[in-house]
């Protein structure tokens, strides 16, 4: 399964890049938000009324510049996919929030979920199949340690604890951020079961979801990739191996 990973620039190549996602490929963008408002309030533009709505009931600027900078980042790439301009994708929502296409496009099998931490935002795009992105700032959570024992097993945890401090933050970083992608891929949001989800996260690992909730089984229809980030990040995708056609990729 190629997962290409870019950096979303909204140049005339990153948009012919967009619109070129196969059927059997995953797209992951990366995008830093700038520090200029004026360029912020030109991305704005492509935000749609409730969108706009939505900005102004952030009580603090940081998270309304975050939030205005990855709509209007996931709407300039969807747009390119979709050969239309960005403020005229229209989205749904699932029942916890989780953004589709509405109404359907022609091609209207795309798939897409975002994340942002501190200027930072990741887009993933599919066709035909669940995806979910997850990321996060390592120096933005001090408490990591106290955290991992409400989202890890018992098993993770003595892997965890197994492995020297120097690279414990890292674990908990990769395994934090794998359950996080999973759950965004099938919109249950977070959970009070984090720790029956549980996936692979020693460093050096390849990242592996190993058993949910259900059972073994369905844990082998997933695929996880880390997102190669600067080294103050940590990044996951996760996705469907069998595309909506029935078809398995691997």
């Amino acid at each position: 399964m190629p997962v290409q990973f870019r950096e979303w620039d909204n140049s005339v190549l990153s948009h012919r890049a967009a619109a070129s996602l196969g059927r059997r490929e995953i797209q992951v963008w990366s995008a830093t938000q700038p520090r200029d408002e004026t360029e912020l309030i030109e991305l704005a533009r492509n935000l749609s009324p409730d969108e706009h709505e939505r900005a102004e009931r952030f009580l603090a600027d940081e998270p309304r510049r975050r939030f205005v900078f990855g709509r209007s980042v996931m709407r300039q790439l969807l747009g390119a996919c979709l050969n239309t301009v960005p403020s005229a994708v229209v989205f749904g929502y699932g029942p916890r929030g989780k953004p589709f296409l509405n109404p359907p496009i022609s091609g209207g099998d795309l798939r897409f979920n975002l994340s942002h931490s501190g200027r930072l935002v990741v887009i993933a795009l599919a066709h035909g199949r669940e995806i979910g992105v997850d990321l996060e700032q390592i120096d933005g959570l001090a408490d990591w340690s106290l955290l991992a024992e409400r989202i890890f097993s018992s098993r993770e945890l003595c892997e965890l604890r197994a492995l020297p401090a120097s690279k414990q933050r890292e674990a908990f970083f990769n395994g934090w951020t794998r359950k996080e992608a999973y759950l965004k891929a099938t919109s249950e949001g977070l959970t009070d079961d984090l720790p029956a989800i549980e996936v692979t996260l020693v460093p050096g690992q390849k990242p592996r979801l190993l058993r949910l909730p259900a059972g073994l089984e369905p844990a082998r229809q997933w695929a996880i990739q880390d997102i190669p980030l600067p080294p103050d990040f940590a990044g996951a995708v996760a996705f469907e191996k069998r595309t909506a056609s029935g078809a398995w990729v691997r």
